[in-house]
């Protein structure tokens, strides 16, 4: 399979069988198992946490977007073997940045890496949705990976490097929000979204878009997106005022923006440079952020304010579908990349190991879809809590 064919076509989502092919997949089964019988079983863990591991796997959790199993082979059957761990040990929280590795005990004749395509005998990552396998090394050795779909670069694909550092891939790239002018269309999207459910937003909030830089300078840390309330200090932000794409690399030109004063909600700061649809899911966590602030919302735990706003991110990516933009239309490969992004984005969040964006999304999910939203939302407001 070609580059560019493996990155336009997404995962595959259900496998159809016929009622013939159904019952082989039955006997295949039953047959596998009868000669497992007996037999002894013995997989080898050897856990890893070295620097670049620890980098990767916090980039992954703090990202809305990005989504990896780590997976090996033992005797050329996948084992995606995290995930079973975590199962037998729930204490274990895989949000502190801990990434787990374990090599194969022996050699695997048949997984090859689809960047370097060399045959893979020792530790790869997997990333689950897209169906990718790398090397363990080309987490280090500068081969450009996608910030936003967290795709490697393959083959002869040419990603472009943002300002800050940043790859991107060109099928995100198709859709980035890279300057205030693209972000104006998208904001008045998300306020419809939000009005839809009756939830309007009348306060007036700059909306301002950043570069990593930017965003490290002022939470220490690398975030898509972020409220900044009345009593954060800050007086000015330097935002992007536009983009400029010379050839594979992009750069910015920046202006300050003072911040007013007295405030309930300053500002929101949005991550420059991802899709529409990441842009748009940051925009609606952080709006819910400020809704909440602005009804008076005060004092709440960080599972249900982090829970709430990632239900109304993912209520958006949902809401797309729903409203069938122009973008999304069609059956050609951007289209189709574009839908696969949604559902992986969406994926994303459901599956995320955090306390606050893990746990909390999906106990304020169950909430929302057993109760409603507006219950759920007046619940809180008067208990403090979730409904039960």
């Amino acid at each position: 399979m070609s580059a560019n064919r493996f990155m336009l076509e997404g995962p595959s989502y259900q496998d159809q069988f016929s009622e013939d092919e159904d019952e082989d997949v039955v006997r295949a089964i039953e047959l596998s198992l009868q000669e497992s019988k007996g037999k002894d079983i013995y997989i080898d863990l050897e856990f890893h946490q070295n620097d670049e591991v620890e980098i990767l796997a916090q980039v992954l959790e703090e990202s809305t977007l990005s989504y990896a199993e780590l997976s090996t082979s033992t005797e050329g059957s996948e084992l995606k073997w995290w995930k079973l761990f975590k199962e037998f040990n729930p204490s274990v929280h895989t949000s502190k940045g801990t990434s787990w590795w374990r090599k194969s005990r022996k050699r695997c004749n048949t997984l090859v890496c689809d960047v370097c395509e060399e045959q893979i005998s020792s530790e790869w990552l997997r990333c689950a949705y897209w169906g990718q396998t790398v090397c363990k090394k080309h987490i280090s050795d500068g081969t450009p990976c996608c910030c936003a779909c967290s795709r490697f670069k393959i083959g002869d694909v040419k990603y472009i490097t943002l300002s800050d550092g940043r790859q991107l891939c060109p099928d995100c790239r198709y859709t980035a929000v890279m300057d205030p002018e693209d972000c104006k269309p998208l904001l008045d999207e998300v306020h419809r979204f939000f009005k839809g459910l009756n939830m309007k937003i009348r306060y007036y909030i700059p909306i301002l878009l950043v570069d990593q830089e930017e965003i490290i300078r002022i939470h220490k840390k690398s975030i898509l997106g972020s409220t900044i309330y009345e009593k954060f200090e800050l007086d000015a932000v330097n935002y992007v005022s536009k983009s400029i794409q010379r050839g594979e690399n992009v750069e910015v030109v920046k202006e300050v923006e003072q911040l007013p004063p007295g405030r309930k909600v300053r500002a929101v700061l949005l991550l420059y440079g991802f899709p529409k649809l990441a842009i748009g899911s940051t925009l609606a966590h952080e709006l819910m952020h400020a809704w909440m602030r602005v009804q008076g919302y005060r004092g709440l735990a960080l599972n249900i304010a982090e829970g709430l706003s990632q239900v109304m991110a993912h209520k958006w990516l949902e809401w797309q579908s729903f409203t069938g933009n122009d973008y999304m239309k069609g059956t050609s490969e951007k289209a189709q990349f574009l839908r696969n992004l949604k559902e992986f984005m969406k994926d994303g969040i459901e599956r995320r190991y955090s306390e606050a964006y893990g746990h909390g999304f999906r106990e304020a999910k169950w909430a929302v879809e057993r109760y409603g939203l507006i219950y759920t939302l007046e619940h809180i407001a008067r208990k403090g809590k979730l409904p039960e």
